[in-house]
């Protein structure tokens, strides 16, 4: 479906990430879709389930945002299930976000 393939470098491994499944979130709700994704580092494949994809406001300004799968606590609260580096999330939020824009989810604005 949507593969990012990160560059290597010397010291490092390459990194793959590719949508698995895309889950469209219910009508009207804050919620647009949940994602699997698989991420490949130095041959082990990872799956991680329930990427969140959601409409934000922000400032005023309509926006997408893509969160790590979330858990709830033993004190209650909810918090990130998966921590990712910089490098790999944005990666992925590049991936999962064009995979919702090619499914309907979403759309790209154009900036003036």
């Amino acid at each position: 479906m949507h593969d990012l393939v990160n560059m290597e470098a010397d010291d490092t491994e390459a990194v793959t990430i590719r949508v698995v499944d895309l889950r469209k979130g219910p009508l009207g709700s804050k919620l647009l879709a949940l994602f699997d994704v698989a991420i490949m580092i130095a041959g082990v494949e990872f799956l991680v389930r329930g990427l969140r994809v959601s409409r934000e406001v922000v400032n005023g300004v309509h926006a997408t945002s893509v969160t790590s799968p979330l858990h709830r606590d033993t004190d209650g609260r909810w918090a990130g299930t998966v921590s990712f580096s910089p490098e790999i999330l944005q990666s992925m939020t590049d991936i999962v976000l064009d995979a919702c824009i090619d499914a309907g989810v979403c759309r790209r604005v154009e900036e003036a």
